[in-house]
């Protein structure tokens, strides 16, 4: 989906991750109640539905006088775009450099490196 190129601001991505758990379309007020503790109002998340509907990542169906909206971009397409231009941008598009990053930092753990070791191993 030539989609995912549009760029998600943090704030559409907190709504994308609740459409993207929902197993059905979604009104204003049903993404307003699974924000929970924060402070945005319906205005504020109808905004962001309408800049989500414009990148062509959701759509929206009218059921009376209600807007119905669920996600046409599927997350694990999402989640990979993401990684893809991350390791691009700062690693020059090899995992072998973000690996080594990591280790130099340490950050991967003992545990960490066998696992990654099982997942490269060739049979």
């Amino acid at each position: 989906m030539s989609n995912v190129k549009q760029i998600i601001t943090d704030s559409e991505y907190q709504i994308m991750r609740i459409l993207w758990k929902s197993e059905k379309q979604m009104t204003v007020a049903d993404v307003v109640k699974e924000l929970g503790g924060t402070d945005w109002t319906a205005s504020t998340v109808s905004t962001f539905l309408q800049r989500l509907l414009k990148k062509e990542v959701i759509a929206c169906d009218k059921k009376g006088k209600t807007n119905l909206y669920y996600p046409l971009l599927k997350q694990e397409e999402y989640n990979l775009n993401e990684t893809e231009n991350f390791l691009s941008k700062i690693y020059k598009g090899s995992v072998k450099n973000l690996v080594a990053a990591l280790y130099e930092n340490k950050k991967l753990s003992k545990e960490d490196m066998s696992d990654l070791k099982k997942m490269f191993e060739l049979e």
